[in-house]
């Protein structure tokens, strides 16, 4: 079937060979995000062999979530100012040179803390700059129809490397070292840079006349959300929700070893069935579509997540597997969030507009983690890992109710202008 005229999610025409450009970009993605996930698991394994401690590894995770959330909003300014397919490539080739760097420096022995975490920040700052720009671009590629598929095949991707990276990551640090791992991701960065040279994007520029300053077009972000009536609340609980959420989810490992006093086989046995449960809701919600509830689904994916958490707090010690099943349940619960929020904005807020909305996104999840962590660590030292899931739970299940409660917040499943 022919779409030539078909309108995009942006409203736009969308291009005629449409899936053949989804399919390139997202193939060279899935290389780079794949290896990508293993260089983040050998380095985080470095730091956990070399240090062995907690606070090291803590404060490697803020410093990830850091650039995110100083960065963001001018990311997203520079996104809506410039052509979004070449920040994508200026930000992957920025990741592959100074990767490069590292392993070099690293073969030579120059391994250290401070490397690894600089490492780390670079990478977060690419990714500041690159996320945003990906998500302005699909809404102007992809039918609307279609659009919570494309956040499901996003969501897929991550979960395929969410299961084998953190495999492939450790085999390349054990068998060849740090630096190998470091080369591989710097290869996929390329091959992504690769797959975005070979397809045309559409453009959705401001328009040079409407620039005034950098600083004014980032406080443009925050009025667009202000000026799309429900969305401000969508963000506050969305934010409130990540609070509650993150700390329970790096917490996973320390409820394996700690309540069920198991070892690290099971952790990861644990961690492969969340990826494949993700997987799964992804594939479920990549077939379905999402329907018209897209509000509805990313609360009820909220609340499920809520609900299961308490009852992984709730399992007695010798329960482990209930555990694991429970815990591939959260999963599929979970991979009905990101797809639907993503399609939310993506069809409320203006095109011209929209890589510093989603920018602020980010720094929504960027300041939230750190917080939640903050707040999980001393509860979670005093009262033990298992009543934060219940804390925790407690907590996201009143947000998911919470954000069914304002009209405005409901009425964003509406289409535009009604």
């Amino acid at each position: 079937m022919m779409d030539n005229g078909e309108l995009s999610a942006a409203g736009t025409v969308v291009p005629r060979h449409w899936r053949g450009i989804i399919g390139t970009i997202w193939s060279g993605q899935a290389v780079s995000i794949l290896t990508s996930t293993a260089a983040g698991y050998a380095l985080l394994w470095y730091l956990t062999e070399t240090t062995g401690s907690a606070l090291v590894l803590a404060f490697a995770s803020l410093a990830v979530f850091v650039p995110g959330a100083i960065l963001g909003p001018f990311a997203g300014a520079i996104v809506d100012r410039f052509d979004r397919k070449l920040i994508m490539i200026v930000a992957d080739i920025g990741i592959a040179v100074v990767t490069v760097i590292a392993a070099l420096l690293i073969s030579m022995g120059a391994t250290s803390i401070a490397l690894v975490v600089g490492i780390q920040v670079v990478r977060s700052v690419g990714q500041t700059f690159h996320q945003p720009a990906m998500q302005a671009v699909m809404p102007l590629l992809v039918p609307d129809r279609h659009l919570v598929r494309i956040g499901s095949l996003d969501q897929g991707i991550m979960s395929v490397s969410n299961i084998g990276g953190p495999a492939l990551g450790i085999f390349m640090y054990v068998t060849f070292g740090l630096q190998v791992a470091l080369f591989a991701d710097a290869a996929g960065a390329l091959i992504a840079c690769g797959a975005l040279l070979l397809v045309s994007v559409p453009q959705a520029q401001m328009d040079k006349d409407k620039r005034s300053n950098v600083l004014h077009e980032m406080g443009d972000g925050l009025r667009a959300i202000g000026e799309c009536e429900g969305m401000g609340l969508l963000f506050l609980f969305i934010f409130l929700g990540t609070i509650a959420f993150m700390p329970m989810a790096m917490l996973y490992p320390l409820m394996t070893y700690e309540h069920f006093a198991l070892g690290g086989f099971e952790a990861s046995l644990v961690e492969a069935v969340f990826g494949i449960g993700l997987l799964l809701g992804s594939i479920v919600l990549g077939i379905w579509g999402g329907g018209r509830k897209l509000v509805w689904l990313v609360a009820l994916s909220i609340g499920g997540c809520g609900i299961v958490s308490i009852a992984c707090g709730l399992l007695p010690p010798a329960a482990f597997s209930s555990f694991v099943v429970f815990s591939g349940v959260m999963a599929v619960a979970m991979a009905f969030f990101n797809g639907p929020l993503a399609a939310l904005i993506q069809r409320r807020i203006a095109p011209e507009k929209l890589g510093r909305v989603m920018a602020l996104l980010g720094v929504v999840f960027s300041v939230a983690s750190p917080i939640g962590l903050l707040v999980a660590g001393p509860v979670a030292e005093a009262l033990g890992v298992a009543p934060w899931f219940v804390i925790s739970g407690v907590g996201m299940v009143a947000v998911a109710i919470a954000a069914l409660i304002p009209p405005s917040v409901r009425s964003l499943d509406k289409p535009a202008g009604e």
